[in-house]
Formats: structure tokens, C-alpha cells, sequence
């Protein structure tokens, strides 16, 4: 384990030490309460303008919510691409 602090190898994200307070349940990741985690719904909150081109910067919001309707809090997210017309199935 590195220093706290230092940057690890996933992306600069920081290593932190596990909390012995913390049910192993919680940070084990064979635990079976992972299988339930995930994405049930998402819409947008602001929608991106309607005539947007690949040189425009433009702004939106998306709201993700789990399996249980809570909202799922996103830290940090990052530009992939663009998905063309062409790209997407229905």
C-alpha cells in the first residue's frame, strides 16, 4: 500500500487504508450485496440544447437512481464521445 496521499495506479485516485469499523460485508468485494448494486433509471434533468454540433460546448444533467429510487451520487465523470445517429439502436 502506498502513503496516504499518494497516487495510486488507478487514474490518480488515492489509495485509502480500510476502516476496521466497517462490517467486512462492506468492503468485501465477494459480498453478495454487490450483485445488487446498479443503475435502474436515469433521465435528464436539463436536457442539452436541440441544435447542438461537435464543436459547441454545451451543458446537462442526467439523475441516476438505484434499484431502491434513491439517487446515486457520481464524483467525478469524463468525456468519451460522441454517439452517432447511426450508432444507436432502438
Amino acid at each position: 500500500m502506498q502513503p496516504r496521499g499518494a497516487p495510486s495506479n488507478f487514474g490518480g485516485l488515492k489509495e485509502e487504508p480500510l476502516r476496521a469499523s466497517w462490517p467486512a460485508m462492506l468492503v468485501d468485494p465477494s459480498c453478495y450485496l454487490y450483485s445488487t448494486i446498479g443503475v435502474a433509471s436515469a433521465h435528464f434533468e436539463k436536457q442539452p440544447p436541440n441544435n447542438l454540433r461537435k464543436s459547441n460546448f454545451f451543458h446537462f444533467t442526467v439523475a441516476l437512481y438505484d434499484r431502491s429510487g434513491k439517487p446515486i451520487e457520481i464524483e467525478r465523470t469524463a468525456f468519451v464521445g460522441f454517439v452517432e445517429k447511426e450508432m444507436v439502436r432502438i
